[in-house]
């Protein structure tokens, strides 16, 4: 009881109480360590158990992917295999969703074919295979595996409206928008009533799509049909619908009359908006209240600044600029990677550390030649610190987008 209501301090104190202890206790105790964040903890208590069962191992894998340790947890599920632990339903399900968090769909496709070994057919009635088949379409998904996600959907039997939501916001979040909103009327069809996390699928759909008008319909029927009150989420994402279409002003309205506080995530959005649509007066309102939330984010000084460059206002830009010095705020270095051959290349901005480097540059440099000669312009407004500008050569180069380009060597 006090490991599941996260007050492991307690559900220790009685643990080591206990003049017998058993697999049971033990393992409520890898869980609650587990669920506290304390996974160190967790694994250590793991180790030392003498027996363990398949629960023991379920409680500290997912612990290790709700914690963000999913290499950990997929290295655990190995061992799990080795000692001849027959996995259930609940352990392939954060198995799966390590490998979505990772976006490893190699990895995924392997933890595919174990489920497949172990006999998990989806066939209708059996709700823990039910849970393995949406945990599949959800990894598929999210590693970009559309159409595999979408055999895994057809070949199950019997679906529920978790299943229907993986494969909405799975194609919404693949920028399939218009097939998203066609499995949300068939989800209707079938006879399943929609929940706040389908129907932000259908709003992401709608924004990805362009779908203005599908947009405001399906925002406004989530309360007149549904009886669902809109959260933070659905705003966001009508805000992002809207300030996609240009429909600035009505996204500033939207937010300033949402009934909770609005967050940066939101006020960001309509940010990045107003960069898209050259909105200088609103994006200065909305930098604005992104400072009142955190005046230590570098984002909203990065998007006015740039947009004060796209428009030549190049003393407003320094301004900016040193407004940031002035405050102590350190705009982070982007970060790209790319995975060839196995191997994972990590590059960030002015990172010159690559052992390649010079390869990379050189074939950069020719890239741009060849670019230049039909035409390309650099967009010098969003050079990475308002510097006196040196040239495509030496702001490509030093950006971090290079892992494209190594993928071409």
């Amino acid at each position: 009881m006090y490991a599941k209501c996260s007050k492991i301090s307690e559900a220790r104190c009685v643990f080591d109480r206990m003049p017998k202890r058993n697999v049971v206790s033990e393992t409520s105790m890898v869980s609650g360590y587990a669920k506290a964040a304390s996974v160190k903890t967790a694994r250590l208590m793991f180790s030392k158990m003498r027996d363990r069962n398949v629960v023991s191992w379920n409680a500290l894998i997912a612990g290790y992917t709700q914690n963000g340790e999913n290499e950990e947890a997929i290295g655990l599920f190995s061992k799990l295999k080795g000692e001849s632990i027959c996995p259930t339903h609940y352990t392939f399900g954060n198995l799966l969703n390590a490998c979505s968090n990772l976006s490893d769909l190699q990895l995924g496709m392997q933890a595919h074919s174990h489920v497949l070994k172990h006999g998990f057919q989806f066939q209708s009635g059996d709700e823990p295979v039910i849970f393995v088949g949406n945990s599949l379409i959800d990894m598929y998904m999210k590693c970009g595996s559309v159409e595999d996600g979408c055999r895994v959907f057809e070949k199950m039997e019997e679906r529920d409206y978790v299943s229907w939501n993986a494969m909405i916001v799975g194609h919404a979040q693949n920028g399939c928008g218009v097939e998203a909103l066609r499995l949300f009327r068939k989800m209707l069809v079938f006879g399943e009533k929609p929940d706040h996390v389908t129907m932000i699928g259908v709003l992401c759909a709608c924004s990805h799509a362009g779908l203005v008008e599908e947009g405001r319909y399906y925002f406004l029927s989530m309360t007149e049909e549904y009886g669902l009150v809109p959260v933070k989420d659905h705003y966001t994402c009508m805000v992002d619908l809207l300030g996609r279409a240009g429909c600035l002003d009505e996204a500033r309205n939207l937010i300033e009359a949402m009934p909770m506080q609005p967050d940066a995530v939101v006020w960001g959005s309509l940010l990045s908006a107003c960069k898209v649509h050259h909105n200088i007066t609103l994006g200065r309102y909305v930098a604005e209240k992104l400072l009142e939330i955190n005046p230590t984010n570098s984002g909203p000084y990065v998007l006015l600044s740039n947009m004060y460059a796209e428009l030549g206002r190049w003393g407003d830009v320094v301004r900016v600029r040193k407004l940031m010095r002035h405050r102590g705020v350190v705009k982070q270095p982007g970060c790209s990677w790319i995975e060839i051959q196995g191997s994972v290349h990590v590059f960030m901005a002015k990172d010159k550390r690559h052992p390649q480097r010079k390869e990379v540059y050189l074939l950069l440099k020719l890239l741009i030649k060849q670019m230049k000669r039909v035409g390309y312009v650099p967009d010098i407004s969003e050079h990475e610190d308002g510097e006196e500008y040196s040239g495509p050569e030496q702001s490509s180069c030093d950006g971090s987008d290079t892992p494209s380009y190594v993928a071409i060597m």
